[in-house]
Order: C-alpha cells, then sequence, then structure tokens
C-alpha cells in the first residue's frame, strides 16, 4: 500500500520541547477508562500523531492550536484502536467499506464511558460523543477505490492545513503507511476478555469482508445516527439493520457472530468471538461501571476498574 502523498511538512518538530507536560501512551490500564471519573475539567490541547497522543495545557499550546486540533474541554479518554493487516491496496478499501456495516454494532458493545467528571452521563459512551465536537471525526463515505481514496485525502488534509492524513481521526480508515485498516470505535475495555472479543469481531468480520461480495453501504447520514444511538445506549440500543429496521444489540449480535464465525475459526480466534455474548449478559462495560456506582459511588467504580486492572 502506498503512503498518500503529503501536502504540506510534517509538524514543526521544534514542538517536540513542548509536548513532556502530559504524555499518554495506549492503550493504558483499565484505572483509565473512558472519560475522566474524578477530575475536573482542565483546559488542554490534544495533539495526535504516528507517536501517540500528547496532552498540553492550553497557555503552551494556544498560539499553535490551529495548526493541531480541536481545543478540548477536558482529556478525552482512551480508546482501543484495532489494527488489521491488509496484503494491498484494494482490499484494504474492500474491507473498509464492508466494515462500514458493523461499526454501530461494534461501538455499541464497546461502549464503555458513562463517566465524566465524576457524574454519570446517562451516555454509555461519553468518549464517542466528546469526539464528535473534533475536527475530521465521524465516519467516513464508502470509496470507489484506492485512487479515490488517495485523491479525498489530499483534498481534504490540504483544506484542513494538516500534515498528512493521519490527522484524519475517522472512526475506520485504511492506513497505508503501515498497511492496514484500523478501527477507531471502541473504548478501552474493563477486562482483556472483553479486550479479546472485540478484537476477535474486527478481525474475523474483516476476514469475512475481504472474502465477501461487496454490498452496498449506509449512507452517511444512517451511519451517523446509528453511531450515535451505540453511544448513547451501548448494548441496551436499537440499531438500524440492512433495510433500516431498528433491531436490538441482541438480536443484531446473533446474526453477526453466524456471519463471522467461519472467518473467526480460520483465525483461531472463535472462543474469543463468542465471548461477545458474555460481554453483552455483563451489561457491557458501562453497564458494569454503573453497577459498583450503584454499591458504592463513583469510588468503588475507580476501585473495581484498579482490581479489574491486569498485574
Amino acid at each position: 500500500m502506498v503512503d498518500p502523498r503529503p501536502t504540506r511538512a510534517r509538524a514543526d518538530t521544534a514542538a517536540a520541547g513542548h509536548r513532556g507536560n502530559a504524555r499518554a501512551r495506549g492503550p493504558p490500564g483499565a484505572g483509565a477508562v473512558g472519560t475522566s471519573h474524578g477530575a475536573q475539567g482542565a483546559d488542554v490541547i490534544a495533539i495526535a500523531g504516528e507517536e501517540g497522543w500528547w496532552l498540553a495545557l492550553e497557555d503552551d499550546y494556544g498560539r499553535r492550536r490551529d495548526e493541531f486540533v480541536a481545543r478540548v474541554g477536558d482529556y478525552c479518554a482512551p480508546l482501543s484502536a484495532d489494527h488489521v493487516g491488509m496484503p494491498d491496496a484494494a482490499t484494504a478499501i474492500r474491507v473498509f467499506n464492508g466494515l462500514r456495516h458493523h461499526l454501530p454494532l461494534l461501538e455499541a458493545l464497546g461502549a464503555n464511558s458513562p463517566f465524566r467528571h465524576g457524574r454519570d452521563t446517562g451516555l454509555a459512551s461519553a468518549r464517542e460523543m466528546t469526539l464528535r465536537s473534533w475536527p475530521r471525526a465521524g465516519s467516513p463515505r464508502a470509496m470507489a477505490d484506492y485512487e479515490d481514496f488517495v485523491r479525498s485525502t489530499d483534498r481534504l488534509t490540504r483544506v484542513a492545513e494538516a500534515p498528512d492524513y493521519t490527522f484524519h481521526w475517522w472512526k475506520l480508515r485504511p492506513h497505508p503507511r503501515i498497511g492496514t485498516v484500523e478501527i477507531r470505535v471502541l473504548d478501552t475495555q474493563l477486562s482483556p476478555r472483553h479486550t479479546a472479543a472485540l478484537a476477535a469481531a474486527v478481525h474475523a468480520l474483516a476476514r469475512y469482508e475481504a472474502q465477501a461480495e461487496p454490498v452496498e453501504g449506509p449512507p452517511e447520514e444512517i451511519l451517523d445516527e446509528a453511531s450515535f444511538r451505540a453511544g448513547r445506549d451501548g448494548v441496551e440500543a436499537t440499531l438500524p439493520d440492512g433495510q433500516d429496521r431498528l433491531r436490538p444489540v441482541t438480536e443484531l449480535l446473533e446474526k453477526t457472530i453466524a456471519l463471522a464465525m467461519p472467518a473467526a475459526r480460520e483465525l483461531r480466534c472463535d472462543a474469543q468471538l463468542k465471548d461477545l455474548r458474555g460481554l453483552l449478559a455483563d451489561g457491557g462495560g458501562a453497564g458494569i461501571q454503573r453497577s459498583h456506582c450503584r454499591d458504592g459511588g463513583v469510588e468503588a467504580v475507580l476501585g473495581a476498574l484498579v482490581d479489574r486492572a491486569p498485574a
């Protein structure tokens, strides 16, 4: 896969000297799940690039924020970025287009950030709703072919005055620099078991879509609405199926497991794929966190997250 040509120089490396204020390496431990549980919001600038996410105080980066990313009101917490290796550019676009069908269900299953500043937001994924305020976020349209991706990426990069395409924070994107398709819709999970189940779904569905006949995907406005419903309600959501009929996550999950199971067996992750049923039965990550909150408040949530974190 060929890297889409850059349309401007990379960000000034002189800025690197200011990046040390706060650097978030991912994926962090489970204690950093979702959005900030107890801390008061600080005015920060979030900067993304190949080396990870950087945070700096407004005073440090205020003069440069237009060159980077959006100003945000608080630390927007970690997501799970899942990469699936691709053999060539044509397959990458085929998988990219196919996975658009599955984004809302994956987002609902992965929703795991109900709290913000010590309060229940009423959302299953406050992270998803926060990221809706960011530029070049959301779900991109389907691509006709790789050249279509290169042309559209080049145009957006120029208009955004961004260093390169890695500053497009789509929920799903081809990543030609490293030869993958990347899915960015999942909150960081509470346990390795939940993480493995979602990763198995991503990889099995990617393999399925690489081999299946292409089917026209949902238009952007339907996909955006489905994503909102997934972020709001998590595993309790009803989401549109291929005929725009609203179906519960439980029903859509069973159909998706059946669809992806042959590919999962080929990848030897069928046991992990089946574990999605356990995640759903647990109430999803957001449901688990809320159950701890009912028992002992936000402090109990934080304690449970620490207890679940790998040693």
